[in-house]
């Protein structure tokens, strides 16, 4: 008999918690589904999830906002913490909105993404695929509805370099310093992109940014400019 000389399948590991037995066990399912060379865990609670041997080392990581025991203030402050210690591995929550204040700390996250527990499975391979190429998103079915986006031509170069600079990631107070001009001053550019771009609130902005082209920033209504490579920054 001739040996078999192929080498052993590794799978790769993945780690999902939801409270509900009914939408854990269909994400279940839909997860292997869609990311077959992945080897799922699932738990129930934060708690359990937290005890889970391989968290740390875990290729993707999906859970919910909330459990039975905590709230979702709690389980934001608790991913905002998994989230560094993953480093790059994808943190990816699925959930219902994106309406608590919390929002704000998990949007800035640079490996979090956040898909709505409504997606179609249609469009969920797709972006569960996009995440993994190392793409975070935030869905846009989880971000408040919107009037179509004004023109970037009404952007003033100012506003531009801000845009650019918070799509890298960058702070106000960090911004501030690169471009020479103070606080006060990159605070009314980032107020005036808010309001350009028809979003009431930081989450919401984050979350339109985060959704850009590496190359190009594309916004929602399909305008584009091309963003410079910004420098590195303190």
């Amino acid at each position: 008999m001739t040996p078999d000389t192929r080498a052993p399948t590794t799978s790769k590991q993945g780690i999902l918690m939801h409270a509900c037995p009914l939408v854990r066990q269909g994400l279940l399912c839909l997860l292997s589904e869609q990311l077959p060379d992945f080897r799922f865990q699932s738990v129930d609670s934060f708690s359990d999830l937290g005890r889970q041997p391989g968290l740390t080392t875990a290729d993707l990581v999906v859970s919910d906002l909330s459990d039975d025991e905590h709230s979702v203030a709690y389980g934001a402050d608790w991913l905002v913490w998994l989230q560094s210690i993953l480093g790059n591995s994808p943190l990816v929550v699925i959930t219902e909105e994106l309406s608590h204040p919390q929002w704000l700390a998990l949007s800035r996250q640079p490996a979090l993404s956040a898909l709505a527990l409504q997606t179609p499975q249609a469009e969920l391979g797709p972006q569960l695929r996009q995440i993994l190429a190392g793409t975070p998103l935030i869905s846009p079915r989880l971000l408040p509805q919107s009037p179509p986006v004004p023109a970037l031509a009404r952007l003033t170069g100012g506003e531009l370099q801000v845009f650019a600079l918070l799509h890298a990631g960058y702070s106000v107070t960090q911004i501030a310093a690169h471009l020479h001009r103070s606080v006060k001053t990159i605070s009314t550019h980032k107020r005036h992109l808010m309001y350009k771009l028809q979003v009431d609130n930081e989450i919401a902005l984050f979350a339109r940014v985060k959704n850009l082209d590496e190359q190009t920033c594309g916004l929602d209504n399909g305008q584009q400019f091309v963003r410079q490579s910004p420098p590195c920054l303190p």
